[in-house]
């Protein structure tokens, strides 16, 4: 049991590392194009452009796609593989992507023809109150319309190369969507295009390319693909029975983000908020996206394959085991990119329009949103072991209760503080994110405990107060190793204050019995010893 155990997470932690490698480049990619767009575009521009008509708009409903797509296709489509029905799993697959098809032409259709309605019902503007504003919108709504098409496509395709286990493939058509986008935005400033419209038209190429990068990866089973309507299919009928409970959580946490990042900030004269908001959430996605997420992707088909077997033992175990290195290496983290903000923002961003104000408000935005990061590391374990046991019910509450909380305290902020207060807003809203995301961890681990063993009360509890301790400790002293290099370069601020941190940080651990960086570093280091001999 032992070895099998061990051998389990090596699979997951070498899943894990091809997955790493291409989301590396995939965020590398990310944070070049904020760079790109935080330097060539107007704040007013970006609120616009970006932040309404793609992140709220067409991102939005790719993620509604993914976020049911992912949980739902992947534990159906496996059982029929691992029954040894390949052309029985692509004839559900071919339901599923004809339909897919069918209903994002009709989406894309909506959002070419009927733009303004669209921009009226995600933000306070309109002709009369906002013309410039409302105009931009609708028109960026129409050219990025068929980015939903590839986007949401790929989702699908995305999850059939995990179904394989080609897990390199599946995550590099992220980097290579982002990476068409920055040479867009770089072809139109050395063209000296309009940079609006050139990232516009990267976002939908982008799109497309996502697509083609996954077919490629499918290339030896694209003679399974065909247009296909068996709504009968035993299979697809179980994952509509999975997938229709989530589409209540999703739609609610969309409104969430839509609430707390457009409507809310639309009302407010002052330009800037929603780039800053936006900034401030890309960056601490970023973090969770390379470790957290990364590792999710990875562990998910061997949660399904642990759960088919019923062995809900080891799935806590690892659950636990995964949980505590998460913490152990993110909430020191967080606490580091709290004392940190102003010159790691100053560092990526500052340049161009994105001035000295955006530098400060974004700041603000990330300290507070990466607060969320330790819970939101396990939450992206948790949610892969609920929809692995195709418990769809339970998750779909917790979030509508969590994302309600977001929204009131995100409200009762603006109520409170006026529209005068743009930096308190701003930690408010991601403050307010931060606790509901976790509450709702602490809730999942609560429910999850009825099916699988992990994280025993007595030992997290006293695991999370040495983590805890050890980060307070270590970010006290980085703020004080910050302050010496004050007025200098934010590069040399960052170093500075880092290897300060770094260095408490590993005295404390040490002292304080935190095991789980030394078995991460000691995990690491047999890695490279195995690609050396190779």
């Amino acid at each position: 049991m032992g070895e099998a155990k061990g051998s389990l997470e090596r699979k997951i932690f070498k899943a894990g590392g091809f997955v790493l490698l291409a989301h590396l480049l995939f965020k590398l990619a990310g944070l070049i194009q904020a760079k790109v767009m935080g330097h060539f575009l107007p704040q007013s521009t970006f609120d616009v452009v970006y932040a309404v008509a793609f992140e709220n708009c067409i991102f939005m409903l790719f993620l509604i796609g993914e976020e049911i797509i992912g949980p739902s296709f992947l534990p159906v489509f496996m059982r029929e593989l691992d029954g040894g029905d390949e052309r029985g799993a692509w004839s559900f697959a071919n339901t599923v992507l004809t339909l897919q098809f069918l209903i994002l032409l009709a989406v894309a259709g909506v959002l070419a023809f009927c733009p303004h309605a669209v921009v009226r019902f995600l933000t306070q503007w309109s002709d009369v109150s906002s013309p410039e504003k409302y105009e931009l919108a609708a028109s960026s709504i129409r050219t990025l319309a068929p980015a939903v098409v590839g986007l949401s496509l790929g989702s699908t395709t995305y999850v059939l190369l995990n179904g394989y286990k080609r897990f390199f493939l599946a995550a590099f058509g992220d980097a290579v969507w982002k990476f068409c986008v920055v040479a867009f935005l770089f072809a139109g400033a050395i063209l000296s295009k309009d940079s609006a419209m050139m990232l516009m038209w990267g976002l939908v190429a982008g799109s497309l390319c996502k697509v083609g990068t996954h077919l490629f990866g499918l290339h030896d089973k694209l003679r399974f693909i065909r247009p296909a309507f068996d709504f009968r299919n035993p299979a697809f009928k179980r994952l509509c029975w999975l997938a229709l409970p989530l589409l209540a959580g999703i739609i609610v946490a969309k409104i969430r983000d839509e609430v707390n990042n457009v409507y809310l900030l639309s009302s407010l004269k002052e330009s800037g908020l929603m780039q800053a908001n936006s900034m401030g959430r890309k960056l601490q996605a970023t973090f969770l996206f390379l470790v957290p997420y990364t590792l999710s992707v990875a562990a998910f088909p061997f949660f399904c394959e642990l759960v088919d077997r019923n062995d809900h033992a080891k799935l806590g175990a690892l659950l636990t085991k995964f949980g505590r290195i998460l913490l152990a290496v993110f909430l020191p983290f967080s606490a580091y990119v709290a004392v940190a903000a102003v010159p790691l923002t100053a560092l990526l961003f500052k340049g161009g329009h994105f001035d000295a104000t955006a530098v400060q408000r974004t700041a603000v935005s990330l300290a507070f949103y990466t607060l969320a990061l330790p819970a939101a590391a396990v939450e992206a374990l948790c949610m892969q072991a609920f929809f692995a046991n195709r418990r769809m019910v339970s998750v779909t509450v917790v979030g509508i209760l969590f994302s309600a909380l977001s929204v009131l305290i995100s409200w009762l902020g603006l109520r409170f503080l006026g529209t005068g207060q743009s930096l308190a807003l701003l930690a408010v809203i991601a403050g307010g994110f931060a606790l509901s995301r976790t509450l709702k961890t602490f809730s999942l681990i609560h429910l999850l405990k009825r099916n699988a063993p992990l994280f025993p009360a007595g030992e997290t509890w006293g695991f999370l107060a040495r983590v805890l301790a050890a980060s307070l400790l270590a970010a006290g002293a980085a703020w004080f190793g910050q302050g010496f290099a004050a007025g200098r370069h934010a590069l040399v601020q960052l170093a500075a204050g880092g290897a300060v941190f770094g260095l408490v940080y590993l005295i404390a651990a040490r002292l304080f019995g935190i095991g789980e960086l030394l078995d991460l570093f000691t995990r690491f280091l047999k890695k490279r010893r195995f690609f050396r001999a190779k």
